[in-house]
C-alpha cells in the first residue's frame, strides 16, 4: 500500500520525510510539508497531532487551496498543485556552506536565485556575509561568475521574501532562478539615460561658468548658472549614484569594500567640495566631475553587463537542461498530465512529445522518435529511439512520441549530475585567482590610503587644496580593481561553457592549464580505445553447466552494475529471453564481481580475478574458432570455487582511435595502453593502433602504479579511462580524463569527462585549452600592466578624474571584451 503525506495527502513517490511528535510517527512527502505542519501546530497551539486537521489555521489553508481538501480535489488539481505542495528539496550540504550553530540541516529548504548588479567579486562577499547573518539562514553561497546564489534556510525562521529584501537593501536585485532580472536591467538603462542627459547639460553649463575665468561674471550671473548645475548634479549624484553609494556602504559595513567605495569616495569628494564653493558663491565648482564619474561608471557597467550577459548566455542553457514540467502517465491519465518535474519518481512513466526536453534518464517503453543529444555529447546528428532504447535527461526529442520509464531523476540523472559538476567547476578557484581575491580584500583600503597620501604630498609641496584634492580623486578612481576581479572568472565561464558545447565536461578549471603540460598519455582499452560495443560472442559451459543457465546467473549478477560487461550480458539475456537469476549480496571488486545464488558463492571476472579457481581446474577446453580474433576478451565464472564457464566478448578499436594515437605521438608524447584483459589481447590492440607499450592482466591498483611510475620517471601523465575500474589511475594521474559510458558522472575521480564516448575529443580539448589559457594570461597581463602604469601616472598629476574613470572602465571592458572575442572565434570555428 502506498504511503500518503500526513499533511497534503500526496502519494509519497520518493524518500519519505519522517518525524515523531508525542510518540506518533508522521510521514511527509517533502520537507516543505513537514515545515508547514510544524507551523500549523505552532500557530494553533495544539499539542494533539491527531487534531491538527480541525484547527482553524488548517481549515484556512484548505480554503486558500494550499492544502487539498480531499483525494478527489488532489487528483483534479494535481497538474498545478503538486509544485506548491512539494517545495524545494533540502540541500543540506550546500557547496561552500557556512553553517550557523543551532541549526538543523534536515529541516532547511534551498532557495536558488538569479542576481543582478554584481560588479566585482567583492559584491558576492557582501551578499554572502549579509545573508549569513540573517536569522534562519543555514548557509549562503553567492557566485559572481554566474550571477547566481544558493541560500539554505529554515522556513520557520525565515522566508524567501525576507531574503529578497535583504539583498535589495544591499543594492542588488534578486529573482527565483530561471525567472531572470529583466526588470532590474531596464531600470539600470533608465537610470543611465537620465544621468547621461543631465550630465550633458551640467557639462554645457559648467563650460559657460568656467568662462568666468576669462570674462568676469557678476554674482547674480554666477548664481543663475550655478543653481541649475547644482540641481542637475544633485539628481545625478543622489539618483544615479544610489546603487553605487548603497553598494559602497554595504561593502564597507561587511568588511569587503569594492570598486563602488572608490567611485563613491571620488564622486562624493568632488560633489561636496563643489557644494562648499557654491555656498561661498565661487566659480570653482566641479559638479561636472562628480556627474561624469557616476555617469561613466553607469555606462561602463551597462556595457560590461551586456558583454557579461553574452558570455554567460553560453552557459545558461546548461543550467536549464532539466524542464520544470513533465507529462506523467498514470492509470487515470494514460495520455500524460503535466505535473511539476520534481514530482517525477524513479519507475514512473512519462511522455515526451516533439520539441520536448527529456526530464529524466530512462528507457523507452513505447513509441519511436529522433533525439537531439548535442546538449550532452556535442554531436549534432539525431539519434533514433525505439522501444528498449535508453534516453538521457537534458536531450530533446526533435520528432516522434515516446513513453519513457524513469530510471534516474533530478540530481541523480545525467543532466542533473552534469549541472552539479559544472556548478562545482565554476566555483573552484585557481591558485592565481585565490591570490588575486585575497589581494582585492586589502586593495581598496590601500588605494584610499595612497590617494590620501598623494593629496597630502602635493599639498605639502605647495599645490593648492583644490588641485591636491583633484589628484587624490584621480588616484581613487583609476585604481579600481574591477578588471582584476573579472579577469579569471569570466574566462572560466567561457572555457567551461565552450567545452560543454563540445561534449566535454570540466570538473576542474585547472585542467585547461595542465593539458598543456602533458607529455605522456595512458589509455585504458575497453570502452576507451576500443569501441566499447561489447557483444557476448559465446558462452562455454564447463562442469556440466548449461550455457543458458550460466547466462541467467551472469545477468542476475551484473543487473546492478554499470560496466560494459554488464551491458553486454544483459543485452544477450534479453535477446535470448533468459530471465536473470536471483543473486544476493552482490559486490563489485577489482576486475570482477561476486554474489550469492541459492547459498552458493558466485564469482565472475577476469583471469586475474579468478586466478585461484583457474589454477585448480584440471584443464580448460580450447576455443580455436575464436583465438584467431585478437580483440576477443574472456571473462570467467566460478560457482563455489569451481570454474563453471567462460564468456567470450568481442570489442573492436574505435574508428578514431588510431588517428588519436598518431596525433599524440606526432606531438612527441609517450603513449601506453593498460587493460584488465589478457596481455595477449592488450598487445594485439596496441600493435593495431601503433602503441609501443601495452600491458594486460592489470588490476585497477596496477594501473595506478603504472601511472605513478611514469610520474617518477619525470613524465607529466594523463590517464584516459572509463571512470569505473580506472578510478585509482585517474586519481593518480596529473590529469584524469574519463570517457562517459552512462555511469555516474559526479563520482568520477577525473578532471575532465568526454561525454561523447569518443577519446579523440581529447585533441579538441587540447586546442580549446590553449586558447582559453592564452585568454586568461592576456587578461592577467593587461590588468597588471594597467595598474603598474596607471597608478603612478595618476599620482604624478598628468590625469584628471574624468580621464581616469574612462581609463578604468576601458580596462574592465578590455578584459570582458577579450573573453567575448574568445567565444566569438570559437563560435565561428564550430559553425
Amino acid at each position: 500500500m502506498k504511503q500518503t503525506c500526513d499533511l497534503c495527502g500526496l502519494v509519497i513517490r520518493q524518500t519519505a520525510v519522517e518525524d515523531e511528535i508525542d510518540g506518533r510517527r508522521l510521514v511527509f512527502c517533502c520537507h516543505g510539508c513537514r515545515q508547514v505542519y510544524s507551523m500549523i501546530m505552532e500557530a494553533s497551539g495544539s499539542t494533539d497531532p491527531a487534531a491538527f486537521r480541525e484547527t482553524e489555521i488548517f481549515q484556512r489553508c484548505v480554503d486558500a487551496g494550499i492544502i487539498p481538501a480531499s483525494q478527489q480535489d488532489l487528483e483534479q488539481r494535481e497538474g498545478g498543485a503538486n509544485a506548491g505542495a512539494a517545495g524545494p528539496e533540502t540541500d543540506a550540504a550546500g557547496q561552500g556552506a557556512h553553517e550557523n550553530p543551532g541549526f538543523s540541516a534536515d529541516r532547511c529548504l534551498t532557495l536558488d536565485l538569479d542576481l543582478y548588479g554584481m560588479w566585482c567579486p567583492a559584491c558576492a562577499w557582501v551578499i554572502e556575509e549579509s545573508l549569513r547573518q540573517q536569522p534562519g539562514v543555514f548557509s549562503a553561497d553567492c557566485r559572481f561568475v554566474t550571477d547566481r546564489a544558493r541560500v539554505v534556510y529554515d522556513p520557520v525562521k525565515n522566508a524567501p521574501h525576507t531574503i529578497f529584501k535583504t539583498i535589495a537593501k544591499l543594492g542588488y536585485q534578486a529573482a527565483p532562478a530561471g525567472e531572470g532580472t529583466g526588470g532590474a536591467t531596464a531600470a539600470a538603462y533608465l537610470r543611465l539615460g537620465v544621468c547621461a542627459f543631465l550630465t550633458m547639460n551640467v557639462m554645457m553649463l559648467s563650460f559657460a561658468l568656467y568662462s568666468g575665468f576669462f570674462t568676469e561674471l557678476s554674482a547674480a550671473g554666477t548664481a543663475y548658472i550655478s543653481w541649475p548645475i547644482l540641481v542637475m548634479a544633485a539628481i545625478v549624484f543622489v539618483y544615479g549614484g544610489a546603487p553605487i553609494h548603497q553598494k559602497a556602504f554595504s561593502g564597507v559595513a561587511a568588511g569587503a569594500p569594492g570598486m563602488e567605495a572608490l567611485i563613491s569616495l571620488g564622486a562624493g569628494a568632488a560633489f561636496f567640495y563643489s557644494l562648499y564653493h557654491f555656498y561661498h558663491n565661487s566659480i570653482h565648482l566641479y559638479f561636472d566631475t562628480a556627474s561624469m564619474l557616476i555617469t561613466l561608471v553607469l555606462g561602463g557597467k551597462a556595457a560590461e553587463q551586456w558583454v557579461k550577459d553574452k558570455i554567460q548566455a553560453r552557459i545558461s542553457g546548461v543550467f536549464d537542461l532539466l524542464p520544470k514540467k513533465v507529462r506523467i502517465c498514470t492509470k487515470d491519465s494514460p495520455g500524460g498530465r503535466f505535473v511539476d518535474a520534481r514530482m517525477l519518481g524513479k519507475g514512473d512513466v512519462f511522455r515526451v512529445l516533439e520539441n520536448d526536453a527529456v526530464a529524466a534518464d530512462g528507457v523507452v517503453v513505447s513509441g519511436q522518435g529522433r533525439a537531439d543529444e548535442s546538449t550532452l555529447t556535442g554531436e549534432a546528428r539525431p539519434v533514433v529511439k525505439n522501444a528498449g532504447d535508453p534516453v538521457s535527461s537534458g536531450t530533446r526529442l526533435i520528432a516522434g512520441d515516446l513513453r519513457v520509464r524513469a530510471t534516474a531523476v533530478g540530481e541523480a540523472s545525467t543532466a542533473g549530475q552534469l549541472i552539479s559538476v559544472m556548478e562545482d567547476a565554476l566555483e573552484k578557484k585557481t591558485g592565481v585567482e585565490d591570490a588575486s581575491e585575497r589581494v582585492l580584500r586589502y586593495f581598496v583600503p590601500a588605494v584610499v590610503l595612497l590617494a590620501v597620501l598623494t593629496g597630502a604630498a602635493w599639498f605639502a609641496a605647495g599645490l593648492d587644496f583644490r588641485e591636491s584634492l583633484i589628484r587624490a580623486v584621480t588616484v581613487l578612481v583609476i585604481s579600481c580593481p574591477c578588471a582584476l576581479g573579472v579577469a579569471i572568472p569570466l574566462a572560466r565561464v567561457a572555457g567551461i561553457s565552450l567545452s560543454a558545447q563540445r561534449g566535454i565536461l570540466i570538473h576542474d578549471f585547472t585542467a585547461f592549464e595542465r593539458i598543456g603540460r602533458v607529455n605522456a598519455v595512458v589509455f585504458d582499452k575497453t570502452g576507451t580505445l576500443t569501441a566499447g560495443n561489447w557483444k557476448l560472442a559465446e558462452v562455454y559451459p564447463l562442469g556440466g553447466w548449461d550455457a543458458n543457465t550460466l547466462l541467467g546467473i551472469a545477468a542476475g549478477l551484473e543487473a546492478g552494475s554499470g560496466h560494459r560487461v554488464a551491458g553486454a550480458v544483459l543485452d544477450a539475456a534479453e535477446k535470448q529471453k533468459i530471465a536473470p537469476a536471483r543473486v544476493s549480496d552482490v559486490t563489485e571488486e577489482e576486475n570482477g564481481i561476486c554474489g550469492r545464488m541459492d547459498q552458493k558463492r558466485v564469482r565472475m571476472g577476469s583471469e586475474t580475478f579468478l586466478g585461484r579457481e583457474l589454477q585448480e581446474a584440471e584443464k580448460l577446453p580450447g576455443i580455436p574458432e575464436l583465438t584467431q580474433t585478437p580483440y576477443l576478451s574472456y571473462v570467467y565464472m566460478s560457482v563455489d570455487g569451481i570454474v563453471a564457464g567462460i564468456f567470450c566478448f568481442g570489442d573492436l578499436p574505435g574508428q578514431s582511435a588510431s588517428g588519436l594515437v598518431r596525433a599524440l605521438k606526432d606531438q612527441g608524447m609517450q603513449v601506453a595502453l593498460v587493460s584488465g584483459d589478457s596481455t595477449q589481447t592488450a598487445r594485439a590492440v596496441g600493435r593495431a593502433l601503433g602503441i609501443d607499450e601495452s600491458r594486460g592482466d592489470m588490476t585497477p591498483a596496477d594501473k595506478a602504479d603504472f601511472v605513478m611510475d611514469l610520474k617518477t620517471r619525470g613524465y607529466f601523465a594523463a590517464m584516459v579511462g572509463d571512470g569505473i575500474n580506472d578510478a585509482p589511475a585517474l586519481a593518480a594521474a596529473d590529469l584524469g580524463i574519463a570517457v562517459h559510458s552512462g555511469n555516474n558522472i559526479g563520482r568520477r575521480a577525473s578532471d575532465v569527462t568526454l561525454m561523447g564516448s569518443d577519446p579523440a575529443r581529447m585533441i579538441d580539448f587540447q586546442s580549446l585549452a590553449r586558447r582559453v589559457t592564452a585568454t586568461v594570461r592576456q587578461n592577467l597581463w593587461f590588468t597588471f600592466i594597467y595598474n603598474a602604469v596607471a597608478i603612478p601616472v595618476a599620482m604624478s598629476g598628468l590625469l584628471n578624474p574624468l580621464v581616469a574613470v574612462a581609463a578604468m572602465m576601458a580596462s574592465s571592458l578590455s578584459v570582458t571584451g577579450n573573453t567575448l572575442v574568445l567565444i566569438s572565434r570559437e563560435k565561428q570555428q564550430t559553425g
